[in-house]
């Protein structure tokens, strides 16, 4: 979600107290003397300057909508284009299309503009899309300001005008995370006084913007359950069962979840029951991915926690292989094109209860194949499989179906 908090900024000014001074001989520092008819008295006072907005009763922005991008942004970036949300990469966040009086959003007051979908990536431009038109600034005497009202508040002459938003950080959005944007607007430093008064010469608009980022992924894990077992699973946190973790069919896997890395506080069951499966407590560290897969070990479930950190060749897909099939023997693994001879092995000797190292292969349609380590009789044909450029997938490989010899394997996408 996207909040929007307006800020106030204060200054100090110095004027005041009672000091007598004199000038020394030397030219230094003057002398504290008493009164004398050579003396004068210097009388030195302390106040508290008044700010701008002391004198103002409302600041309506008139906000249209609020902009983000991947790339990064200048002032004439942010303007360019500000009546076309989608121009130069920009996609919409917000569009409240109100007016906001930014004086009753100080002392730690805000307001929502409202929320958007983004894939997950890192943003570093934003730009605040306001209409001067419908702007403007009221005065305690009641007199209010416009950009065409005498006197005036210069606001930008187009009917809508983009203003860069100054980042304290890329945003980052992770799946299945909330990253809050935190927008001050600093009204003193926004408005420049014409003249002596305000009353006589207006206001110039100079806006200042800044924001804040709260990002979730900051202490957060992202999670995701497969499931290599013959029952049906849940994936909760606490008593709650995790979006898209519900009812787990064999070689399925969960939506991504977000979770403290610290306190997951995740467990997993079969569905039907209320009783946690023993051995799984995942060690889970911040700002990091998972693939969780559940699979058989004689009548018990284990559970491996595989961290998906890895980065294929650009335009490649990434790939590793976790045999949960329970044999005493390792396997092969071969991806080659759809229809291509065997070769060697992508992944040789994958054995049971172990996770392969990722490596880079191709994008796009694959045939995957798997043998007992060293042969070269087919054991699963799993036909064409689609691998998607610049992700990373595991391949499980699982014991075969009650009834039946042959092993079984599924793909799991990373999050």
């Amino acid at each position: 979600m996207k909040k929007l908090r307006f800020l106030v900024l204060a200054t100090v000014a110095l004027t005041a107290a009672t000091i007598p001074v004199a000038c020394s001989d030397s030219g230094g520092l003057p002398a504290l003397l008493g009164a004398s008819d050579s003396t004068g008295t210097l009388l030195v006072r302390l106040t508290d300057a008044p700010f701008l907005t002391d004198s103002l009763a409302s600041v309506d922005i008139f906000v249209v909508r609020v902009d983000g991008r991947v790339d990064a942004a200048d002032d004439a970036a942010a303007d360019k284009d500000a009546d076309n949300g989608s121009a130069d990469g920009w996609q919409t966040l917000a569009t409240p299309n109100a007016s906001f009086n930014l004086l009753s959003l100080q002392n730690g007051a805000s307001t929502t503009l409202g929320n958007a979908t983004l894939a997950a990536g890192t943003y570093n431009g934003f730009r605040f899309i306001i209409d001067p038109t419908q702007s403007s600034v009221t005065l305690k005497n009641g007199t209010v300001l416009t950009g065409t009202s005498s006197p005036n508040v210069t606001f930008p002459s187009a009917s809508k005008s983009g203003i860069k938003i100054n980042l304290s950080s890329p945003v980052r959005i992770v799946g299945g995370t909330t990253t809050t944007l935190l927008i001050d607007f600093n009204v003193n430093n926004s408005f420049v006084q014409r003249g002596n008064s305000i009353a006589k010469n207006g206001l110039l608009f100079k806006p200042v913007i800044n924001a804040t980022v709260t990002d979730a992924a900051t202490v957060n894990a992202t999670i995701r359950l497969a499931n290599a077992t013959n029952s049906a699973l849940d994936l909760l946190q606490g008593t709650t069962v995790l979006t898209g973790g519900s009812n787990l069919a064999f070689g399925t896997s969960s939506a991504c979840s977000s979770v403290n890395a610290a306190t997951p506080a995740l467990t997993i069951r079969q569905t039907g029951t209320t009783t946690a499966l023993p051995g799984f407590a995942p060690t889970l560290a911040a700002n990091n991915t998972y693939t969780i897969i559940a699979y058989p070990s004689g009548t018990a479930v284990q559970f491996a926690t595989l961290l998906n950190t890895f980065t294929p060749t650009a335009g490649q897909s990434g790939l590793r292989v976790f045999n949960a099939t329970g044999g005493a023997t390792g396997l092969d693994v071969f991806v080659t094109t759809v229809g291509g001879p065997l070769g060697t092995a992508t992944f040789a000797n994958a054995l049971n209860g172990v996770a392969s190292t990722f490596i880079s292969v191709p994008a796009g349609s694959s045939q995957i194949r798997v043998t007992t380590t060293g042969l070269t009789t087919v054991l699963l044909d799993l036909g064409a499989q689609t691998l998607t450029a610049d992700k990373n997938a595991t391949l499980v490989i699982a014991p075969p179906a009650a009834g039946s010899t042959t092993i079984r394997a599924f793909l799991v996408p990373a999050c």
